[in-house]
């Protein structure tokens, strides 16, 4: 039994060895990330860039072999918000208090800005819609230039459709959109669809996203009831939606996936 006991510590050991490590590397690559934020704050470029995370991610899970593959990816994942928010810290979050005061628009949450979309906001837009992966989720085909861009922030805007950026308070960096539209058929019937960069889906951000898009559809729309098409693999996003009380009316299968069709029928719209 001693001698197992040492083991155990002996291993523990070498854990609290490789910790140090990994804190001394984390610092470094905080430090990497602050000089990176300067040089994306000087130019106007946006913190998030998804295909090198994307390639970071692939190289991690091939790296780190089939054993440790889905480990690996999860840590580096984790890796990059954690830089993803240094960045945004070292930006400053004063760049919301000046956006708010400048905005009296402005729809906040606890952690979220939510403001009309414009055509200013192209740049951004275009960031989400040409992401195949994120437009998929929409069951949309992803955009491939800016001028589409555009165009999909005109006929998103067109009345009496309602388009919304929404931006982290702490930092105002885009994080998606939000999107409300009357059914031709049933003007009181509103499909409701947001998207969300990869990175912002698992931050619980569409829990406090979903009751201020209800409150604008039926302030500003008369909604009765709201819908949504939520894909099978989104389960996080079912359970902010199943929280807010809303239920699966039906399925939607297409060949190559399904969606929830949910619904939730507004108590008071009055």
């Amino acid at each position: 039994m001693e001698e197992k006991k040492l083991d155990l510590e002996e291993i523990r050991g070498e854990i609290d060895a490789v910790n140090q490590q990994l804190l001394q590397l984390l610092i470094k690559r905080l430090k990497l990330c602050s000089d990176v934020a300067e040089y994306k704050k000087e130019r106007g470029l946006p913190i998030y860039v998804p295909e090198r995370e994307k390639a970071i991610l692939e190289w991690a899970e091939n790296a780190a072999g089939p054993q440790f593959a889905p480990y690996a990816s999860r840590f580096f994942e984790h890796i990059m918000q954690l830089g993803r928010d240094y960045e945004n810290g070292v930006i400053g979050g004063a760049e919301s208090g000046k956006l708010l005061s400048t905005r009296p628009d402005a729809i906040l949450t606890e952690r979220l800005i939510i403001l009309p979309l414009e055509p200013g906001d192209v740049k951004p837009v275009y960031s989400i819609i040409s992401d195949a992966a994120l437009m998929d989720s929409l069951n949309l085909s992803p955009k491939n230039s800016e001028e589409e861009a555009l165009q999909f922030i005109r006929t998103e805007t067109e009345p009496p459709c309602l388009a919304f950026k929404v931006l982290l308070k702490g930092t105002s960096q885009f994080a998606g959109l939000l999107l409300l539209k009357p059914d031709p058929d049933s003007m009181e019937k509103i499909l409701l669809s947001v998207v969300f960069f990869e990175n912002c889906w698992h931050q619980g951000y569409l829990t406090e996203l979903i009751p201020m898009a209800e409150k604008i559809a039926v302030g500003k729309l008369g909604a009765k009831s709201i819908w949504g098409y939520v894909p099978d693999e989104k389960l996080y996003a079912l359970r902010a939606f199943f929280k807010a009380g809303y239920q699966v009316n039906s399925v939607l299968s297409l060949p190559d996936r399904s969606f929830q069709v949910i619904c939730r029928v507004m108590e008071n719209p009055s």
